[in-house]
C-alpha cells in the first residue's frame, strides 16, 4: 500500500516540478520545490526500539506573507526494530537482532514563520501543523503484516491511515536568488484517529516520529516589482517639473534621491524618505517608517517599542507596558484593562493561574489556589486558655475552629474526633467530666459552622497524656487542651 502511494505522489512531483521550473522568474518568489533527506524513528511506547534510519521526501512550499509560508511534504520511512540497541537514537542498529519493521508514508501540511526578514541569508523558522501517516509494522523476514486484536477484539493487520500533529524548528541558508538550503528538527505526534485497535495495543504502541532533514529548495515564481515606497510621501508632480530628478542618476543608499541631493545617503534599504533622502518616522517611537511594523504607535509608548516598532509587552498579558499599572505580572494570569491581575476568589491566587478558582473567602490555599489540606495531617492541638472549671472556648480558639470548618465543609469525607484534656488540679472523676464538657462545647461550635454532627465524635481523657509538668502554671495551662484528629 505504501510503496504504491510513494510511486504516485513522486511521479506527480516531477511534473509539477517540470512545469514549474518553465514560470520560474527572477524575483519575489512565490513558491518552491524540494528534495529532503534525513534520518528518523518512533518511539515513545514500551513494545518496541526502532533505531535512526534514513529517509527522503520532496515537498512543495508557497510563501503567505513576507515571514509566513506553508509547505506540503512526502517523505516515506522505514525504520527496523533492534533489541540489542541502548536506545531509539541509535542509528542503524543491528539487523540480526531485528524484530520488526515499521514502513510508513508520510503527508504533512504545515505552516511556518521566519523569525528574521525574508531578505536575510541566513534565517531561522518555526511552526506546525498536521498529515496523514499511512503506515504498517512488517515481519522484517517474511515481510508480511502483523496481526493484532481490533475494537472488537477481531484480529486486523497492524497498520493505519493515522492523523499526526506537528511542530518544527529550522534553519534557512539562501544559496543565490532561487536556491537555498534547509536543516529542521521535527517531531510528529500520532493523535490515534484512524488507529482502531484495542486498548492494550493502543497504550503500548509508539505515538512520536522524531526526525532532523536537509533539504535543497528551488524557488520560483514571478510577482510584480516592489514600488518605490518613499513615492507614497512625495506629491504628485507633472511632467515639466525639473525638481523630479531621474532615478537613473547615482544613489548610493537606494532610496529613489541621487548622492547629489541626498541629506543623509547612509539610510538603511527599505526606509521611507524625505525628499531630503532622510528617514521619516512619523509615530516618532525611534523605528523608520518602511521598517515600522506597527506605524501608528500611540506617542505614550515612546522608548518602550521593540525592533520592530511595535509596543513591548514584558509580561506577555496583552496591555502594552506603557499601558500596564502591573507590567511583571506571572506569564497565564488573566488581567483587566490596566494590566493588573483578576482575583475573583480572591485567595491571592490570579485567575488564569488558579487551578481552584472558585474557593470560598477566607480560607487558606496552596500555590495553586486549592484549598491546603496539609493541616489535617496531623492533629490540631488548641489550648484554650479556660478559667478554672471552665468549659468555654476563647475568642482566639473559636478564629481558629472557624477556619477549619471552611475547609472541613469543602471536605465532607474527612472525620473527627475531639479530645479534652485537663491538668492534674482536682479530682480523677471531675475532670474527666469537665474535659468531656469542653470537648463537646468545640464540637458544638463547629456544628454551628456548618460541620455535620455525624462526623464527629468526643471523648474526654481527663487529667491523662500530659504533654508538660504540672509543677507549674505554665506546664499546666499546656495540658488543658483539645486536641482533634482527623481521618476518612
Amino acid at each position: 500500500m505504501t510503496e504504491n502511494l510513494t510511486r504516485i505522489f513522486v511521479v506527480g512531483f516531477f511534473a509539477l516540478a517540470l512545469f514549474c521550473a518553465s514560470t520560474a522568474g527572477a524575483f519575489d518568489h512565490k513558491y518552491y520545490l524540494g528534495v529532503t533527506g534525513g534520518a528518523s524513528t518512533i518511539t515513545g511506547g514500551d513494545s518496541a526500539k526502532f533505531t535512526l534510519r534514513s529517509n527522503y521526501g520532496v515537498s512543495v512550499g508557497f510563501r503567505l506573507s513576507e515571514r509566513w509560508f506553508s509547505e506540503l511534504s512526502f517523505s516515506t520511512h522505514k525504520n527496523y526494530d533492534d533489541t540489542s540497541a541502548t536506545t531509539s537514537f541509535t542509528f542503524g542498529g543491528q539487523t540480526a537482532y531485528t524484530t520488526r519493521k515499521w514502513n510508513a508514508t508520510r503527508i504533512g501540511l504545515t505552516a511556518s514563520r521566519l523569525l528574521f526578514a525574508k531578505e536575510n541569508r541566513l534565517n531561522v523558522y518555526f511552526g506546525g501543523g498536521g498529515g496523514l501517516m499511512v503506515w504498517e509494522i512488517l515481519d522484517p523476514i517474511t515481510d508480511t503484516t502483523f496481526d493484532v486484536r481490533g475494537v472488537r477484539n477481531e484480529w486486523v493487520d497492524y497498520s493505519a491511515s493515522e492523523i499526526f500533529l506537528n511542530s518544527a524548528l529550522g534553519i534557512r541558508l539562501m544559496l543565490s536568488g532561487k536556491w537555498s538550503l534547509s536543516w529542521d528538527v521535527r517531531a510528529d505526534y500520532l493523535t490515534g484517529a484512524g488507529a482502531e485497535f484495542e486498548e492494550a495495543v493502543k497504550s503500548s504502541r509508539d505515538s512520536w516520529q522524531i526526525g532532523s532533514a536537509v533539504s535543497l529548495k528551488f524557488h520560483f515564481g514571478v510577482g510584480s516589482a516592489p514600488e518605490w515606497k518613499s513615492d507614497l510621501t512625495w506629491p504628485v508632480k507633472g511632467e515639466g517639473d525639473t525638481s523630479v530628478v531621474s532615478r537613473q542618476s547615482l544613489d548610493g543608499d537606494d532610496d529613489g534621491v541621487p548622492n547629489e541631493l541626498d541629506n543623509c545617503p547612509d539610510t538603511p534599504r527599505g526606509v521611507l524618505v524625505d525628499r531630503q533622502g532622510c528617514s521619516l518616522d512619523s509615530d516618532r517611537d525611534g523605528v523608520s517608517d518602511g521598517l515600522d511594523d506597527c506605524p501608528g504607535t500611540d506617542q505614550r509608548a515612546a522608548g518602550m517599542v521593540d525592533i520592530y516598532g511595535c509596543p513591548v509587552d514584558s509580561d506577555f498579558d496583552g496591555v502594552a507596558d506603557y499601558l500596564d499599572s502591573c507590567p511583571f505580572n506571572k506569564p497565564g494570569a488573566h488581567v483587566d484593562a490596566s494590566g493588573c491581575p483578576i482575583d475573583s476568589d480572591a485567595d491571592g491566587v490570579p485567575d488564569g493561574l488558579d487551578d481552584c478558582p472558585y474557593t470560598l473567602f477566607g480560607v487558606e490555599v496552596d500555590q495553586f489556589g486549592c484549598i491546603d489540606l496539609s493541616m489535617l495531617a496531623k492533629p490540631m492541638v488548641l489550648n484554650i486558655d479556660y478559667p478554672s472549671g471552665s468549659f468555654e472556648i476563647d475568642p482566639n480558639s473559636r478564629e481558629r475552629l472557624k477556619q477549619l470548618s471552611r475547609i472541613l465543609n469543602f471536605v465532607p469525607e474527612i472525620r473527627l474526633e475531639v479530645n479534652g484534656y485537663t491538668d492534674n488540679i482536682g479530682t480523677d472523676v471531675a475532670n474527666r467530666r469537665l474535659s468531656e464538657k469542653r470537648a463537646n462545647r468545640v464540637r458544638d461550635y463547629l456544628v454551628t459552622q456548618g460541620v455535620d454532627t455525624e462526623r464527629i465524635k468526643v471523648f474526654g481523657k481527663g487529667e491523662t497524656n500530659f504533654v508538660a509538668s504540672n509543677q507549674t502554671a505554665a506546664g499546666r495551662a499546656k495540658n488543658r487542651r483539645i486536641e482533634i484528629i482527623f481521618f476518612k
